[in-house]
């Protein structure tokens, strides 16, 4: 019996740049939650910019690629890049002359325009701030996350020196970094253990590379349609696309609604 549902928000939810749920989205995750299912966002935006829907309340969600994940009373987890990381990180992205966006609890900014983060940001719905001293904002309060304009081959020169980041990505022009220790799927096994759900009760959407080890966390998994085909690879089922509401095809497909 599934207990609780991990869905990521752009192209899993939403179609990029849109910001209300389809109808027929919104109608099955209501039926999936008076179900008595449990509903998560899990994404790549922090916190303060998760969606607010229209119609529906979730029971919480993962931030930062899992690296806060919370619900309505409380934190649940939370794994900040290491401050010398964050350092390191934005040494190498001076080095081979890349902007760097990094992300506190509350706010998010970089230390110069580039138009290619702007489009990533945009994708979402988003805006990053520009500010003169980037050093001291790095210093100000943990950085849960990092996104930088690079592709997958140069990709690897932001991590020289660091002792514990990764890359992830569900955009071809740019990443995201996050710990090593860390990602969507160590999110969810550690609201699985705050709410004392097993793997086998949980069942995960997405479309992303940033997206495959929530997959693999969970006993069901769905890629969207539109999904990367190594996405597709790991997961339980594939579905249509976001844009012909695969989402509740899925639901369907596996009698939850």
């Amino acid at each position: 019996m599934i207990k609780i549902a991990f869905f990521d928000v752009d192209g899993t939810l939403l179609p990029l740049k849109q910001l209300e749920l389809n109808p027929p989205v919104l109608e099955a995750l209501l039926q999936l939650q008076k179900n008595g299912v449990k509903l998560f966002l899990a994404s790549g935006r922090p916190k303060f910019v998760l969606p607010q829907f229209k119609g529906i309340e979730f029971d919480g969600a993962l931030s930062f690629n899992g690296q806060l994940c919370f619900d309505q009373e409380r934190t649940l987890f939370e794994n900040a890049l290491h401050p010398q990381d964050v350092l390191q990180v934005f040494e190498n992205s001076k080095r081979i002359n890349k902007a760097v966006v990094a992300c506190q609890p509350g706010r998010f900014a970089s230390n110069y325009r580039d138009d290619v983060l702007m489009d990533y940001f945009q994708a979402a719905s988003q805006r990053y701030e520009l500010v003169d001293d980037f050093v001291g904002f790095l210093q100000e309060e943990s950085i849960y996350e990092m996104m930088c304009a690079i592709s997958p081959e140069e990709e690897h020169r932001l991590l020289d020196d660091t002792k514990n980041v990764q890359v992830v990505r569900w955009w071809p022009y740019a990443c995201d970094l996050i710990p090593a220790n860390g990602g969507k799927g160590i999110g969810v096994q550690e609201v699985l253990k705050a709410y004392g759900i097993s793997k086998e009760e949980a069942i995960s959407f997405g479309d992303g590379g940033n997206d495959i080890d929530m997959l693999q966390a969970t006993g069901i998994s769905v890629a969207m349609g539109n999904a990367l085909e190594k996405v597709k690879e790991v997961a339980t089922y594939t579905t249509t696309t976001v844009e012909e509401n695969g989402v509740v095809d899925a639901l369907r497909h596996f009698g939850l609604i």
